[in-house]
């Protein structure tokens, strides 16, 4: 699945949201991820995913004007194709938009 969601930051700005919200991912969804690995080489990711029993890899790359995404979508979940593109797009939308939350300590 080929994935191109255009944005309007620096590659480093665009890099460095979509690193927090990967980190973020990650945290979240413990009990569904067995394995997240994201190996960065300058602006260009290799990715490869293990969750409820399914793996896939795939390639992130980031641009000076888009994220593109191209990954194996696992034959039993291309039923589901359009909605999981979807959230992606959703999602990645979401991490270029919105800077990470500053961290807070407790007190």
């Amino acid at each position: 699945m080929t994935i191109q969601v255009e944005h309007h930051l620096s590659k480093e700005a665009a890099k460095q949201r979509l690193e927090e919200s990967i980190d973020r991912y990650r945290q979240q969804y413990t009990q569904e991820l067995q394995n997240l690995v994201v190996e960065w080489r300058d602006y260009r990711a290799h990715i490869r995913v293990q969750a409820r029993g399914y793996s896939t890899a795939g390639n992130l790359e980031v641009t000076d004007s888009a994220i593109e995404l191209d990954f194996y979508l696992p034959f039993l979940l291309q039923v589901f194709g359009k909605k999981i593109r979807s959230v992606i797009i959703e999602s990645i939308h979401s991490s270029l938009a919105n800077p990470s939350p500053p961290s807070t300590s407790p007190h």
